[in-house]
């Protein structure tokens, strides 16, 4: 009997290999809708996202993740199992950034213990930017990276928490010789009045249409 070949795929150009930029403070968009991003930079549209935020440089880029867990379950008849079910789901963005001075920055990766102030100079003393660092209440951020497309130049991919915070904390080296960076650990919370289908985030890409 006559076969026909199966044409394969090597999906060589659909690579992560640009530098991406971490944004904070976005809008969430809604239903069936997507983060609105500047068409020529990728930056998320000012119009759209006014308080967004660029965080800056990372030493090294970010790594990015969506990791569900599956319980699975047996019966006695059978060795393996029968079903699944989706036990858990995370969905982050993990990096080192460098802007420790950057007090406002730092301010945005400590929800929940951190309280932002200035003052300027008052007799004795020097005009201030600081964290006071104590306990108050947890606040979550819309958090995107956004980067430009290895496979089609001008495109961007775009991978959107609706509802984020750093659970990392800040910590970095002081030194003459070394550069310091802070890593920073953002996760995704769902948020529960979102369609089913919707509640953590969205991994997505811009297409040419012409």
């Amino acid at each position: 009997m006559a076969t026909s070949a199966t044409a394969k795929n090597w999906r060589a150009t659909a690579t992560a290999f640009n530098p991406g930029n971490l944004w904070t403070d976005l809008a969430i968009p809604g239903a069936a809708a997507r983060l609105r991003v500047h068409e020529a930079d990728g930056t998320p549209d000012a119009t759209a996202n006014a308080s967004a935020f660029h965080l800056g440089a990372t030493k090294a880029g970010a790594d990015l993740m969506i990791a569900p867990t599956y319980d699975n379950f047996n019966v006695d008849e059978f060795r393996a199992p029968i079903i699944t079910n989706v036990g858990s789901l995370e969905m982050g963005i993990a990096a080192e950034l460098v802007a420790i001075t950057d007090i406002v920055a730092m301010n945005k990766l400590l929800s929940g213990v951190s309280t932002y102030a200035t003052g300027a100079l008052s007799g004795d003393d020097a005009a201030y930017s600081e964290l006071r660092i104590g306990a108050k209440a947890i606040t979550y951020a819309s958090i995107a990276l956004i980067f430009e497309l290895k496979e089609t130049a001008g495109e961007w991919g775009i991978f959107h928490l609706y509802s984020a915070l750093n659970n990392a904390g800040l910590k970095w080296k002081q030194s003459r010789k070394e550069l310091g960076f802070t890593p920073v650990n953002l996760v995704g919370y769902e948020i529960t009045t979102r369609a089913a289908t919707d509640t953590l985030g969205c991994y997505w890409k811009t297409v040419q249409t012409s």
